[in-house]
Order: C-alpha cells, then structure tokens, then sequence
C-alpha cells in the first residue's frame, strides 16, 4: 500500500484490500480515474476485477485504502457520504512529517466514522 500512495503522490492513491479471517493476503491498486489530490474514484473495471479475484480465490473484501497527501488525516466529509462498502474497514495514508503514516476507520455514511487499531505483520 505505501509504496503504491507513494507512486500515486501527489494525487490520491487508492486500492482494494482482499483476504480471509480479517487477514490481508492481497493489496490491490486500482487507478484513481479523478487523478487529483483531493478526491478518488476507483476505476469501475479495476474495482470488479479485484472482487472477482479475491472472490475466485475464496476471500472476502477485507477494506478499502486511499491517500490523503495534503490531509486530512481523518475520512473527509466526502469520504463518508462516498462509502458504500460499510463491511470494509477504510485506511487513509497521509504524508505526516516526511514520513507516511496510515490509520484505520469504520466509515457509516449515517454515523460518520470511527478509528479502528489494525495489527501490521510481515515485510
């Protein structure tokens, strides 16, 4: 995920996490098709193409990720009423002090959303 925001910057990166038991197997970019630094949206032939393959592989969608390069280092206003995916936890990247640091959401575009701690393993 970082190296493919860092490639993306100073547009939004973004990508589709897939795996299984709340596991990460796959981190799969997808273009952002607005390429802008303030907003994404996922290619719609990329979007299925990663479903089908984490489908195929017998996952299931683990979360969504996106970068905010100038910020905020919090789901934006349209980040909640854009969420339609309310069993993806949602990672934000941001470019905090010369250096990228993620963070983790619920997003409920009727609630807002809220932090979530995740657990990083391996390379």
């Amino acid at each position: 995920m970082r190296r493919h925001v860092e490639d993306c910057y100073p547009e939004e990166g973004c990508g589709i996490l897939g795996g299984f038991n709340d596991r990460v197997e796959w981190v799969i970019p997808v273009t952002n098709m607005l390429h802008s630094a303030t907003r994404f949206r996922m290619d719609p032939q990329e979007q299925v193409d990663a479903f089908f393959k984490i489908e195929e592989a017998g996952g299931k969608l683990i979360g969504i990720y996106h970068s905010h390069p100038s910020g905020p280092e919090i789901p934006s206003d349209s980040d909640v009423r854009a969420s339609a995916l309310p069993e993806a936890i949602h990672i934000i990247w941001n470019p905090l002090d010369e250096d990228w640091k993620f963070q983790a959401y619920w997003i409920d575009p009727a609630m807002g959303f809220v932090p979530v701690e995740i657990s990083v393993h391996g390379p």
